[in-house]
């Protein structure tokens, strides 16, 4: 059951008794009150944020919708508003002003204390779907010369004044800012007390550059099992840090965007009810217009081959099964490719690679399917004689799906090395790239088997 249907009904009781109101939220955890938010009528939303503590109330507000964020921040007294913004924590914090115009982000920045500002601006200076973009600089980084003891102590203190976003790994950093080893919270609790992080610490550590794309940096921490990976600059400077929470979202945020792509549209901002019908409308509509458009071609090729259909009418039974196959097969290849570069299975400079596996496949794949069709084709009745019909179309079919696989493959390759996301070779633009080319290659074939017959 939703937290608005038991809670909904008590909630003007609550706000009379801010410590009953205080305990009440804290029993849920802040995603949840944050689902009941969205519920909420906005005036509502504004009163129960202003009467909770800060920190509660920054904690909910972190786990809105971007939209809901801004209308509620935008309710708020500035005071309070100065306040929250201050209890978030910096990578959220910058996430809220990246969606703001530089007018009104610098308006909720200058109620902000000058340290708040300085931190906030640095992340604001970074790419979004960048490392530097995505990481907090709430870590706890702590000299060599620590004890264990003492680093015990160091971050029991800072999670309590919640000045860290995680405490699964120590940072061990000198030398001004150079990071210099990790420590994991496990094996600081398991060392003995009088030791110092340098004795224990790991100094291979596994990093990002604060330029490195999201994708990368989501990888690394799969790769390693992390939970949660450094961002240092070209000289191993400490800047911050990603936490895997972040990595989920971008993970799911990228599966979604290539999803949409891949079906031929335009990827959409919001979730599927908070998006406006006119822009469902041109977001959709721009790719069926494209795809339209391709399929004109398969018109005019048909257009210039009406003799032969009119003389060999059988030919046209076959069309559909030959740009079939060569849709299936290409979509095929591209779907595999496209996933492989996403997990960094295979980049551009692999395409000889790739070719050579897809022609191998292609001509497999093209035979078993030709094999079929030139069975059907045998069993047709007309004017063409059975063995010239079941020739033209078995070799269709073998040629249109070798090159249907290959066409699929090496797509996605040309548009990332174009610095383009290869998702754009969607499923549609594959099926209508092959159609066009499988009816040339069908009625070429037709030409050179049935040319006697044809005149």
């Amino acid at each position: 059951m939703r937290l608005a249907t038991l809670l909904g009904p008590d909630l003007d009781a609550l706000k009379a008794d801010p410590e009953a109101l205080r305990e009440a939220f804290e029993e849920f955890h802040p995603e949840d009150v944050a689902e009941l938010l969205e519920d909420l009528p906005e005036a509502q939303v504004i009163e129960l944020l202003e009467a909770l503590p800060s920190k509660i109330s920054a904690d909910v507000v972190e786990r809105l919708s971007p939209d809901r964020q801004i209308v509620v921040m935008r309710g708020l007294r500035k005071e309070s508003a100065a306040e929250l913004l201050t209890e978030m924590d910096p990578d959220d914090r910058a996430d809220f002003l990246e969606e703001l115009e530089d007018d009104e982000a610098q308006a909720f920045l200058d109620n902000l204390e000058p340290d708040v500002v300085e931190e906030t601006q640095e992340l604001l200076g970074w790419d979004p779907e960048t490392a530097g973009g995505l990481m907090t600089t709430e870590f706890v980084g702590l000299p060599p010369e620590t004890s264990c003891g003492d680093a015990i102590e160091a971050v029991r203190k800072l999670a309590r004044q919640g000045e860290v976003e995680t405490v699964s790994y120590i940072y061990v950093i000198g030398f001004g800012n150079k990071l210099l080893g990790v420590v994991s919270l496990r094996d600081l609790i398991l060392a003995d007390p009088a030791d110092t992080l340098a004795d224990i610490m790991t100094e291979k550590v596994v990093s990002v550059k604060p330029t490195d794309d999201q994708e990368l940096v989501a990888r690394v921490i799969a790769k390693y099992d992390l939970t949660a990976v450094p961002v240092v600059d070209e000289m191993d400077g400490m800047l911050g840090v990603v936490t895997v929470d972040d990595v989920v979202d971008v993970v799911i945020e990228e599966a979604t965007e290539d999803a949409q792509m891949m079906g031929g549209v335009v990827p959409l901002e919001d979730s599927y009810f908070s998006t406006g019908l006119l822009e469902f409308i041109w977001k959709r509509g721009a790719w069926l217009i494209v795809l339209f458009l391709g399929q004109l071609l398969t018109a005019t090729v048909m257009e210039a081959n009406e003799s032969v259909l009119q003389s060999t009418v059988e030919l046209a039974l076959f069309i559909p099964l030959i740009i079939s196959s060569g849709g299936n097969a290409g979509s095929q290849s591209s779907t595999l490719i496209i996933r492989a570069m996403s997990l960094g299975e295979a980049k551009p400079s692999d395409w000889w690679r790739v070719f050579a596996r897809e022609i191998l496949i292609g001509l497999a794949l093209g035979l078993i399917l030709g094999t079929m069709g030139f069975g059907r084709a045998w069993f047709t009745d007309g004017a063409i004689a059975p063995e010239s019909l079941a020739a033209t179309v078995g070799l269709s079919i073998v040629s249109v799906v070798t090159l249907s696989t290959i066409i699929g493959s090496l797509l996605p390759m040309i548009i990332k090395k174009l610095g383009l996301d290869p998702a754009v070779s969607s499923t549609p633009f594959i099926a209508s790239v092959v159609d066009v080319l499988g009816l040339l290659v069908y009625f070429s074939i037709a030409h050179l088997i049935l040319r006697g017959l044809m005149g």
